[in-house]
């Protein structure tokens, strides 16, 4: 495997994931749980990005420390990355914040599929920044590969994607990009069906996510 791709090895992200492939677990609880392994990415991240030693004042006297030396801008693709974000976002919180939303564009009579990308709310300028791309299926790679470029014409040079399950056919596309210096994923699954969805995956992630479940009249 290509060696800027990072596997997730541990086991409470495994359980995380058992919960999150899980038909059964309700939207409130898919979020929550999705929301974790973007704190818990965020650690991983963490491995990756300039650091800088500094000295501080305690109430008793001086301690070295770090800080970060680069500004982060963490960039969600809209809406199943909403939770995961906001997750990773709560592990960095110095971490500026962007959106991207694309949408497919399928003919599947001439097996033809591209992706659109809509709205973006973007830093106009990134360069020097290391942005933190998320999404939390790395299907295709066509939304991730069209993201990618984007930013890269607004200066970054220094890209992380973030993905909590990735098909070996998008980790090969998205690989190949110059501006993606590592892409993080919990798993690596075995394929994608007919309709360009990760097998076994979990399902539609933004369905799944930002559901509802419960109406007030049902928790009165």
């Amino acid at each position: 495997m290509d060696r800027k791709i990072v596997v997730v090895d541990n086991p409470l992200i495994k359980s995380y994931l058992t919960i999150l492939r899980n038909t059964r677990t309700q939207p409130p609880f898919f979020r929550e749980i999705m929301e974790k392994i973007g704190f818990y990415i965020g650690f991983e991240i963490a491995k990756l990005l300039d650091w800088k030693t500094v000295q501080v004042i305690t109430p008793l006297g001086r301690a070295r420390g770090l800080t970060i030396s680069r500004e982060v801008v963490a960039v969600g693709i809209l809406g199943a990355s909403l939770p995961l974000l906001y997750g990773f976002v709560k592990s960095m919180p110095w971490a500026g914040i962007g959106l991207i939303a694309a949408r497919r564009i399928e003919e599947h009579n001439k097996n033809y599929l591209d992706v659109e990308i809509y709205y973006t709310r973007l830093p106009r300028d990134l360069h020097n920044k290391v942005v933190v791309l998320l999404d939390p299926m790395l299907a295709t790679g066509l939304t991730l590969k069209k993201s990618v470029e984007l930013l890269s014409r607004l200066g970054a040079s220094d890209i992380v994607v973030a993905s909590v399950i990735a098909s070996r056919e998008g980790l090969e596309k998205l690989s190949k990009e110059k501006s993606v210096k590592a892409i993080i994923v919990c798993s690596v699954d075995e394929k994608l069906d007919k309709n360009y969805f990760i097998v076994p995956g979990l399902g539609d992630a933004g369905d799944r996510a930002l559901s509802g479940t419960l109406s007030l009249l049902d928790i009165q």
